[in-house]
């Protein structure tokens, strides 16, 4: 499943509650695909459960407004090919992307401190693919160019 981003639409990878088992397969899945290891500290998404019967899918949703970019203060994110990068070399870790970020997706790496903000895996999310429910695929949302 490759994804081919367009100038008429933007992907973003849709969480079911209904379907999730909670198992963070996703989690390890995201981080073995992005750093070669098993480790839900390292994944660019994450289940959170709220409650007995609430759980939360925190990842980068790619909001029109990009809160996260406005918020640098050393300008280290953009946005290229429909995705959030980070320029490592200006970066210094500090969070702030993190905190402006009201969608929770963004989160620092336990070890560089570099922010870890979903890519789609290059256009093959691995998270899907591995989701052993069906509890989160890929859709195309219209997003207005300026």
């Amino acid at each position: 499943m490759s994804v081919i981003v367009t100038l008429e639409k933007k992907p973003l990878i849709k969480f079911d509650v209904q379907k999730c088992a909670f198992c963070k397969i996703c989690e390890l899945s995201c981080s073995k695909y992005h750093y070669g290891r098993y480790a839900d500290s390292l994944a660019r998404i994450t289940v959170v459960r709220k409650s007995p019967l609430m759980l939360r899918c925190h990842i980068c949703t790619r909001c029109e407004k990009r809160f996260c970019i406005a918020a640098c203060p050393k300008n280290a994110l953009s946005y290229r090919g429909g995705n959030i990068v980070v320029d490592e070399k200006f970066c210094d870790s500090c969070g702030i992307c993190v905190k402006a970020c009201p969608f929770h997706g963004i989160r620092l790496h336990p070890e560089t401190k570099m922010p870890l903000i979903c890519d789609l895996c290059d256009g093959d999310p691995s998270c899907i693919k591995a989701c052993p429910k069906s509890a989160l695929s890929l859709v195309l949302l219209p997003e207005a160019r300026k």
